[in-house]
């Protein structure tokens, strides 16, 4: 007799931890009278000025749990160098938590980890940016509730294209393409030096910033790099390097244009995320508190510049995002995770506090007020267009 009370308990937790694992229900609530923790991981990131990352994030948990006072947030951080064991820890299926920070990490997860795509209803996503719309899916079929997004521009050097008689406000209101690379560089080598047009943070940047981005089948949402892209980008950067308006001697291996764009010896270094901006300050004031001795101080003055954007040209973009973890959790428990998922991708002012941009229209204002690297109005603008790019040319 014990020995089947045994069984049957044993069948009935087994029977158990099979529906814990089954697909999750969107229409569950959250009970008025119970009380939920939500464990939330996410990696520690530098803040503009004199902030702190824990401290902003701990402000969005007082606040969401202001809304909500039978949800606690109990958030633990890790560092970038802590990556691979956190998708260890994950695999092994130890601890988990319940929402999880992706960053820009590629990590190889178990999706059947997590809540899937259907989970986000569609009237949840109305409101995200058109540009951000395909992101609620992770390629596994897993939902994922995007967070912050960086568009890779062009970073100017303000001084040293008023010397050449071009003007950054009109290049910011009109974006620059190939077309004005090359006009700008036959300005730019009538001035002493003949500086270069263009550098690239790395060789493959310097190739993603030439590349055509003219879609071959445009979709909303993210889309390929056209098939020849990185060949017409070869193509040129041996055009500019044969009118020399960059060096020849480039080495794909080792090449970095920082020191030329630092020294005054190129307009433009790309690709240019937001944050970029913040660094060049920074730098500038090191540099003037005596703390970088012997380095070149750089533009005094740089601008963002974005690509040309068209109907039927990509916006390459970097986007970070949240997953939601339903192993061994009830369908309520799930719904108190989804909610601070949702509530934290919707934090505009903290996108700026880390120097990216929002993906939700609604907190573009929220946004607006905290953006301390100026050019909002052009941002905001691109925030509304809804061809995006992979932050990377298809290599093979």
């Amino acid at each position: 007799m014990a020995a089947g009370v045994i069984i049957l308990s044993l069948a009935i937790w087994s029977w158990r931890d099979v529906r814990l694992r089954l697909r999750p229900d969107p229409e569950a609530q959250i009970q008025p009278d119970k009380q939920y923790t939500v464990i939330y991981w996410d990696f520690d990131r530098p803040v503009g000025g004199e902030g702190c990352y824990r401290t902003e994030l701990q402000q969005k948990i007082d606040e969401f749990e202001q809304l909500h006072p039978n949800i606690a947030i109990e958030p633990r951080m890790f560092s970038w160098a802590e990556s691979e064991q956190v998708a260890a820890a994950i695999q092994r299926r130890q601890d988990l938590p319940q929402v999880l920070s992706l960053g820009s990490l590629d990590l190889d997860l178990d999706c059947s980890l997590f809540v899937p795509a259907d989970y986000v209803s569609a009237k949840e996503k109305e409101n995200y940016l058109p540009l951000v719309q395909d992101s609620f899916q992770l390629q596994c079929g897993a939902a994922l509730w995007p967070r912050f997004w960086s568009p890779q521009l062009y970073l100017a050097s303000v001084d040293l294209l008023q010397a050449a008689g071009v003007s950054c406000s009109r290049l910011q209101a009109e974006g620059i393409g190939w077309e004005d690379l090359l006009r700008i560089g036959e300005q730019l080598a009538s001035l002493p030096g003949q500086p270069s047009v263009l550098a690239g943070l790395d060789f493959r940047g310097l190739l993603l910033s030439l590349a055509p981005r003219q879609l071959d089948q445009p979709s909303a949402g993210l889309n390929a790099w056209p098939a020849q892209a990185e060949d017409l980008a070869t193509v040129r950067l041996q055009q500019l390097q044969a009118d020399k308006l960059l060096p020849v001697n480039i080495d794909p291996h080792k090449y970095s244009g920082l020191d030329e764009f630092f020294t005054g010896q190129a307009a433009f270094l790309a690709p240019a995320e937001p944050w970029l901006v913040r660094m060049v300050w920074e730098r500038q004031k090191r540099i003037e508190h005596g703390f970088l001795t012997g380095a070149v101080k750089g533009p005094q003055k740089v601008a963002l510049i974005p690509p040309k954007t068209t109907s039927v040209a990509g916006l390459p973009a970097r986007l970070e995002g949240l997953v939601v973890i339903k192993e061994h959790r009830a369908a309520d428990e799930i719904r108190a995770a989804a909610e601070w998922a949702r509530y934290l991708s919707r934090a505009g002012d903290l996108a700026a506090k880390l120097d990216f941009l929002p993906v939700y229209g609604p907190s573009s204002q929220a946004w607006a007020a905290k953006w301390e690297l100026g050019a909002e109005t052009m941002l905001l603008e691109l925030c509304l267009h809804n061809l995006r790019l992979p932050p990377y040319l298809r290599h093979d």
